[in-house]
Parts: structure tokens; C-alpha cells; sequence
């Protein structure tokens, strides 16, 4: 029988890391970074550590608050949620998790997309983003 899936990414020191490495790119990004201006990245690291040892069948409890009430208010498009993925997927890669584990994470992060941005496509509408943000059109 195959170990769980947290145990063949390695545990969660191995997963941190990961973690790490992609909310680093993440913040630096031109393309999303901007999303993420304020934030505390060693909080959303343990959090999304949380949830992804959850996912692959740790016994870990998430302790943040709701996907959706702290999503929904930010003008998280399409194209925001799939480059987000894209850089985790490179993460992951980088650091040689299993494709088992890979997939299941992406799979994971897809289950997450309805609580983070109600647009469903993969592109980004500008008008529809500075809409959500609140701020006129300059």
C-alpha cells in the first residue's frame, strides 16, 4: 500500500518550503503580486500548509478564516486564480514533489476556486476587476 500523499511530498517541513518558495514568487509577480501588498507571507504560508496536508490526508485542522470572506472582496479575476496556479505548479516542480502530489494539490486549489473569485474564465477583465475593487477607471 502507497504512503499518504502528505508523507510522499516529504512531510511538512518539505512542504513549507515548497510554500515558501512559491508565495515568494507569488509576491513578487507582476502579474498578481499586487493582490498580496500588505499582506504577511510567513501567516500565509502556515495557513496554506494547513490546507494543503489537510488535503493530501494529514490529520491538520485549518485555523484561517473562510476562503470566500477573505477572497471574495478582492478583485480576483480568472487570470489572477490561473496564474496563481501556474506558480504553484512551479513550485512544486521545482522541489520534485510526485506527480501524485502535485495533481492532488491542483486538484485541491481548483475545489477552492468558486470561494475566490466568482469569475469562472481564465482570462482578466479589467473593467471587472476595478469594479470590484471600487475604484473608478482612471
Amino acid at each position: 500500500m502507497p504512503a499518504p500523499l502528505h508523507e510522499q511530498a516529504g512531510g511538512a517541513e518539505k512542504l513549507r518550503g515548497v510554500l515558501r518558495d512559491f508565495y515568494d514568487t507569488v509576491f513578487a509577480d507582476v502579474m498578481i503580486g499586487y493582490l498580496f501588498k500588505g499582506a504577511d507571507q510567513e501567516r500565509l504560508v502556515e495557513r496554506e500548509l494547513e490546507l494543503t496536508l489537510a488535503a493530501l490526508g494529514a490529520d491538520v485542522a485549518y485555523t484561517g478564516r473562510p476562503i470566500a470572506a477573505v477572497h471574495r472582496p478582492l478583485p480576483i479575476m480568472g487570470g489572477h486564480f490561473m496564474r496563481r496556479r501556474v506558480l504553484l505548479a512551479e513550485a512544486m516542480e521545482r522541489h520534485g514533489l510526485p506527480p501524485a502530489v502535485r495533481d492532488a494539490i491542483l486538484a485541491h486549489t481548483d475545489a477552492l476556486r468558486s470561494q475566490v473569485t466568482p469569475d469562472a474564465s481564465g482570462e482578466c477583465d479589467t473593467d471587472e476587476a476595478v469594479r470590484r475593487a471600487g475604484r473608478p477607471r482612471s
